[in-house]
């Protein structure tokens, strides 16, 4: 059973701006989404609305996790600024009945022991934003929803929070995560909602997004001695037709891209058997590299999708 149901969710501001459009999904327990899409597509809408923030203008969310809750940590700086540290996380602990021992765990977590007797408004962006996530973590969730939580943050405290979350989701709940970093994306989740203007553009696990989207795989060979002068000419004559060929001028080794899905056994078959390799590697596109070529500027409209589920 899912543990969120996203049925036509639309949502019209008054100003006459549709955020989301007709926007369906299921993610199941387990699961570790990732929402992305340029700035403007309406990530932090729909995260708002799962989270109950905001009602949509038709269409409903459905979760299927019980009396489970769901722990939230919006984009912008919600804390109490009179409070401390350590207050903060602790309110939150007391609202869900929480152990207060959950409060150290998590401090200890987002390296946040050595500020947590400050009051909040003295603290910097960077521990603000942890207090934020500290304050979503601290209870255990069915369902976690968390817009951009690595913004602000530097990049061993964004790995760390990211493979936390990963790790909840390992132990069954449900996280929906915004973010731009689409390397820790990639490292961390296990599928991805890609959205453009409102629109659901792809929903379908990270691997088979980037396989759809066209990745290659860079095929790069060095030979123990170069290769006859009449061989760079016979293997482009059987070199398949979606596969690119690159050969050094002293014909010592070469480099071929292939699509990301025909993998290095089929390569290994194309080299001619009377050459011995020597070195061998492989350069694979990540989502980050399928984005920035397909998707940054602005993604295709959605009926003429590809990836589409």
């Amino acid at each position: 059973m899912p543990s969120l149901t996203v049925d036509q969710i639309t949502k019209l501001y008054r100003t006459g701006t549709e955020a989301l459009s007709r926007v369906s999904f299921t993610v199941d327990p387990g699961t570790m989404l990732a929402v992305v899409g340029h700035n403007g597509a309406g990530k932090s809408t729909l995260l708002n609305i799962v989270s109950g923030l905001i009602r949509p203008t038709s269409g409903t969310v459905t979760t299927g996790t019980g009396r489970g809750r769901l722990m939230w940590a919006p984009q912008r700086t919600m804390v109490d600024w009179s409070l401390t540290v350590r207050q903060n996380i602790e309110l939150v602990a007391r609202l869900t009945h929480t152990p207060l021992s959950s409060v150290d765990r998590v401090l200890e977590l987002l390296d946040l022991e050595k500020v947590c007797s400050r009051q909040a408004e003295y603290i910097s962006g960077g521990q603000l934003q942890r207090v934020q996530i500290g304050r979503a973590l601290v209870a255990d969730a069915a369902v976690y929803v968390l817009d951009e939580p690595t913004a602000g943050l530097d990049p061993a405290a964004g790995e760390l929070v990211m493979e936390h979350l990963r790790e909840r989701a390992a132990a069954g709940a449900t996280v929906l995560v915004s973010s731009h970093d689409l390397d820790a994306v990639e490292r961390t989740a296990s599928d991805l909602v890609l959205l453009d203007e409102g629109r659901l553009r792809a929903h379908l696990p990270i691997q088979e997004f980037v396989r759809r989207a066209g990745a290659t795989m860079k095929v790069s060979v060095v030979f123990a001695e170069p290769m006859p002068e009449s061989c760079p000419d016979r293997l482009a004559t059987t070199l398949p037709p979606e596969w690119a060929l690159e050969t050094e001028t002293d014909r010592t080794g070469l480099s071929v891209q292939v699509p990301l899905a025909t993998g290095l056994r089929p390569v290994l078959a194309w080299l001619p058997p009377e050459l011995e390799v020597l070195d061998l590697s492989a350069e694979k596109q990540s989502l980050r590299d399928v984005y920035l070529a397909r998707y940054a500027d602005r993604t295709p409209a959605p009926q003429t999708a590809t990836v589409l589920k």
